[in-house]
């Protein structure tokens, strides 16, 4: 085998999706620097209406789904004309071209493509599943914040003692910490990435700031960067425990099964570390 061949990728296969959304997260900010707040609102909602039909035409593969996201694309070109070319310069049809986003989003080098094997570089279906996923996370995120600079005309006047509707109110249980427990599983099952072995850590500190909305400045000052090289096990006995249980049940809505073990398994070897009195209140959840 020659030495080309026994070279390494660039960037690790299983860090494909992080590299992408990291891309994408870039090149979206850079465009919506061009534009009014009024047009970066719509230019997101425009996204996440795309990123929709991608998600379908990748379930199904039929080309129906596909000329839905052509044709969205079309009206944007017919209603901005030449103000489109901040949007157009990036390309984010480009991403959806699974077979080769890699390369032409030049993450990947000339020489990584020389030595990868057929097929290596398209995503799988858990990954591409993966990335629309984060794109319309991160867009919903940046759609909040800017509707709320946005004090245009058409903004409903706000009632100061008016109900708040249970589905507005933050969801005091997820905590930060619930969150990077989370997002460790995710990619742990997912993606096979483990935090504390992976060289990458600072990459995914600063995914996760992103994924959060929490500001970031540096990798040292990080308080995200700090617990996750803790990851699973930042807290210990019954915290870790009470944190495991309020998670597993968002595993099992998403039908993660390989995920839903690993957290069983942390479950019952954090039980087990208990003092042997308090292990008898988990004995009916242990079965």
């Amino acid at each position: 085998m020659s030495q080309e061949q026994n070279r390494e990728l660039s960037i690790p296969r299983h860090q494909f999706p992080i590299r992408l959304i990291q891309k994408f997260s870039q090149e979206y900010d850079e465009m919506l620097s061009h534009y009014p707040l009024n047009q970066k609102i719509e230019l997101t909602e425009h996204l996440l209406q795309a990123l929709g039909y991608i998600s379908e035409f990748a379930k199904t593969n039929d080309e129906k789904d596909y000329k839905k996201y052509v044709t969205l694309e079309d009206e944007l070109l017919k209603k901005y004309r030449a103000n489109l070319n901040p949007y157009a310069r990036q390309q984010f049809f480009q991403y959806f071209d699974f077979e080769r986003v890699m390369v032409i989003k030049f993450l990947l080098s000339a020489e990584d493509s020389d030595v990868i094997k057929p097929g290596e570089q398209r995503l799988t279906p858990d990954e591409i599943e993966w990335f629309i996923n984060s794109c319309q996370r991160l867009l919903y995120n940046s759609r909040h914040y800017l509707y709320l600079q946005d004090h245009g005309d058409n903004v409903p006047a706000v009632t100061l003692n008016a109900p708040v509707s249970i589905a507005d109110e933050p969801d005091k249980g997820m905590t930060k910490a619930r969150q990077l427990l989370a997002i460790y599983y995710f990619l742990k099952a997912s993606l096979g990435i483990e935090g504390r072995d992976s060289s990458s850590i600072s990459g995914i500190a600063r995914f996760i700031h992103l994924l959060t909305g929490t500001k970031f400045t540096t990798v040292q000052n990080s308080d995200i960067y700090k617990k996750y090289l803790q990851m699973p096990n930042y807290k210990k006995d019954n915290q870790l425990i009470t944190d495991l249980k309020f998670i597993r049940p968002y595993f099992v809505d998403l039908g993660l099964d390989s995920a839903v073990k690993m957290i069983d398994e942390e479950i019952n070897r954090a039980i087990n570390e208990l003092p042997f009195g308090e292990r008898k209140k988990y004995k009916n959840d242990q079965g």
